[in-house]
C-alpha cells in the first residue's frame, strides 16, 4: 500500500481486534445487558472479566462476562469477525491495547523497526512497568467453549460471584492475553467449521490450529 499510494512511508498503528455488530445487534446487546441502554455513551470488555458501561451522567456500570445473555447475543456479531484469526492485528507496526496489561494499564507490542520508531516519538511521555503474567487460562477457556456454544447464562448473583473469584485467581497480564486469544480462536474455529467446512483447512492459519488443538471442542 505504501508504494501503491505513493507515500514516503506508511506507519500502521493498530489495536487488538474487537467484535463488530450492526446497529440492530448493538441495540440488542445494550438492551439485554445494561440497566439503562438509552444512556450508554461507551462500553468496553475489560480484563477484570466485566463489561464497563459509561453513562451520560458519568456513572460506571459493571456487568460480569458470565452474566451476559449469551443465548440472545451469540448471533449478533459480524460473520467476518466470527471467522477471523487476526485478533492480535498482526500486520500493524505498533499495537496498543489492554489485553496483556494489568487493569487500567495499556499493553504495547512493537513488531518491527517502524513500530520502534513510532514508540520512540512518545517514549519519554510514557510510564512503564515490566510485563507480568499469572494464573492459568486453559481451564477458563475450556469452560467458556460449551458455555458460549450452548448459550449458558448464569443468574446475576452467581455471575458476580464467579467474576470476583476469577478476578482474584484467574489469568492476568500475558496469561489474560492468551485467554482472550484462545477463547476467540476456539469460538471462531467452531463457527468456520460449521458454516464453511469446505474452507476450514485452508482458511484457518497453522498457528490458530495449534492453539485450538489444546482444547476439547464440541462435535459439529
Amino acid at each position: 500500500m505504501q508504494y501503491e499510494i505513493g507515500l514516503e512511508k506508511l506507519y500502521v498503528l493498530g489495536m487488538p481486534c474487537v467484535d463488530n455488530v450492526d446497529r440492530a445487534g448493538l441495540q440488542k446487546f445494550l438492551e439485554t445487558t445494561s440497566r439503562s441502554p438509552e444512556t450508554v455513551v461507551h462500553y468496553e470488555f475489560m480484563q477484570d472479566f466485566r463489561v464497563h458501561f459509561r453513562h451520560e451522567d458519568g456513572s460506571i456500570e459493571l456487568v460480569p462476562f458470565f452474566g451476559l445473555n449469551t443465548k440472545e447475543l451469540k448471533d449478533v456479531f459480524a460473520p467476518s469477525c466470527m471467522s477471523c484469526f487476526d485478533y492480535t492485528n498482526g500486520l500493524a507496526d505498533l499495537v496498543v491495547g489492554y489485553m496483556g496489561a494489568p487493569f487500567q494499564w495499556q499493553w504495547i507490542v512493537v513488531r518491527n523497526e517502524t513500530g520502534a520508531e513510532m514508540l520512540e516519538l512518545i517514549r519519554d511521555r510514557l510510564e512503564t512497568q515490566p510485563v507480568s503474567s499469572s494464573g492459568d487460562r486453559k481451564q477458563a477457556v475450556q469452560q467458556s467453549i460449551p458455555a458460549y456454544d450452548m448459550g449458558v447464562t448464569l443468574p446475576m448473583w452467581a455471575a458476580r460471584l464467579m467474576g470476583v473469584f476469577i478476578e482474584r485467581f484467574g489469568p492476568k497480564g500475558l496469561e489474560y492475553a492468551r485467554f482472550s486469544i484462545d477463547s476467540h480462536f476456539t469460538r471462531n474455529y467452531l463457527y468456520t467449521q460449521r458454516n464453511h467446512p469446505e474452507n476450514l483447512d485452508a482458511h484457518v492459519p497453522e498457528f490458530a490450529k495449534k492453539i485450538v488443538s489444546q482444547y476439547q471442542l464440541p462435535k459439529s
